[in-house]
């Protein structure tokens, strides 16, 4: 696997018997370059107001009083920086943020929405997101935001240099949730909080009634998290799998559990899954082209069918969870049972963005976040393009 990726905690296994909604909300998942857990519990409101200032409860359960709205924040989880742009509106209150968050800025959209946000220091923290406390203290964030899960041994260093720091978890909708609702609130936009939460909550509703008018055996899907040097593909613990059974597919490898949800596999195991799709994640630098080119697969079915898709990068990766989620669960969608609908998608993207970042991207930058020339020789991807 590569350097980015760490050796996580043993992930929470949400119950069988709760498919499709709840099983997204539960599920484990990988998020930014790392391999994260679910946390339970997270969909509690994480913050409240009152006269004598702002409190938040991060999900170690620590409870924070700000005497005013925070206007210097610093990230390290890979998400974070984006969900706190999208929440913000602004990259004006972000002084720092880990270098896969910045990566995923430049390379996606976010970049061109906030130019400030490419201007942003990187170097808060290493591969392991060990912190680097001189980098931090020299920002003078109000708080800074770090993993709250993995020992205190990234936190405590922040701390005994009298840094203010909230220790979240990351791995559901849920949390999705919670980390809204507590930058909505440290920020004193509590009304963004609302608005992000319910346009999720309302998409999921849709697409799981979708999800469950389709018929109960859909097409196999397997999603890579890495193809390239290594491979490894999405197991039943994951989010990714949570979300290919809410559109209505099958995950051929369903029956494989890691403690990450992704698991290493070799060819041969992939070769005899046989999946009817395959979908290339944002962790790994492989589009569809240098699959349908290479000798292994060429007997799959998806490769056959030319049925590879990379998988989009809009505001922020859309294989883990986020506030674009319901994009990726749309395009992934159109992908498994695809008619012709694909404006639809374009359009949600305008609408969500408009929502997300007050901004109306352009077809030629809807055409860049769906990745048209990558995916453009796939199956059915023309439903994507500009009418």
């Amino acid at each position: 696997m590569c350097a980015e990726i760490l050796n996580p905690p043993p992930a929470t296994v949400h119950p069988g018997l709760l498919r499709r909604r709840s099983v997204l909300r539960g599920a484990a998942v990988l998020g930014g370059a790392a391999l994260l857990t679910a946390c339970g519990g997270s969909g509690s409101s994480p913050a409240t107001t009152n006269p004598r200032g702002i409190t938040v409860k991060d999900q170690r359960g620590k409870t924070v009083v700000f005497d005013k709205p925070v206007t210097r924040v610093v990230t390290l989880p890979m998400p974070a920086a984006s969900m706190l742009i999208a929440v913000d509106q602004s990259a004006e209150h972000l002084v720092g943020m880990h270098d896969a968050s910045w990566t995923a800025v430049r390379d996606g959209i976010l970049g061109t929405i906030f130019p400030a946000a490419l201007k942003v220091t990187h170097d808060v923290g290493d591969q392991e997101f060990v912190p680097n406390v001189e980098s931090i203290v020299a920002l003078e964030p109000d708080v800074v935001i770090q993993w709250g899960d993995r020992g205190s041994g990234i936190i405590a260093p922040m701390e005994n240099a009298g840094l203010t720091v909230l220790g979240l978890s990351y791995g559901t909708q849920d949390d999705v949730a919670t980390w809204t609702r507590l930058f909505a609130t440290m920020l004193d936009k509590p009304q963004r909080a609302e608005a992000i939460i319910s346009n999720i909550d309302d998409q999921l509703g849709e697409m799981t009634s979708l999800g469950d008018s389709r018929p109960s055996t859909g097409p196999s899907i397997l999603y890579f998290f890495q193809i390239t040097e290594s491979i490894n593909v999405a197991g039943s613990n994951s989010y990714n799998d949570s979300y290919i059974n809410l559109v209505g597919g099958t995950n051929p490898a369903a029956d494989v559990e890691g403690p990450s949800g992704i698991v290493g596999v070799d060819a041969e195991q992939v070769l005899a899954w046989d999946p009817d799709i395959i979908l290339i994640g944002n962790f790994d630098v492989a589009m569809p082209a240098d699959v349908y080119d290479d000798p292994v697969w060429q007997n799959l079915s998806a490769v056959k069918a030319r049925r590879v898709y990379k998988v989009p990068l809009g505001g922020y990766r859309w294989d883990p969870p986020g506030q674009e989620s319901p994009l990726m669960w749309r395009w992934l969608s159109d992908i498994a049972f695809p008619a012709g609908k694909g404006a639809a998608l374009r359009s949600q993207v305008v609408t969500d963005y408009q929502l997300l970042y007050d901004y109306q991207p352009s077809d030629a930058q809807l055409d860049m976040i769906l990745r048209i020339d990558a995916n453009r020789e796939s199956a059915n991807y023309r439903q994507f393009d500009a009418t």
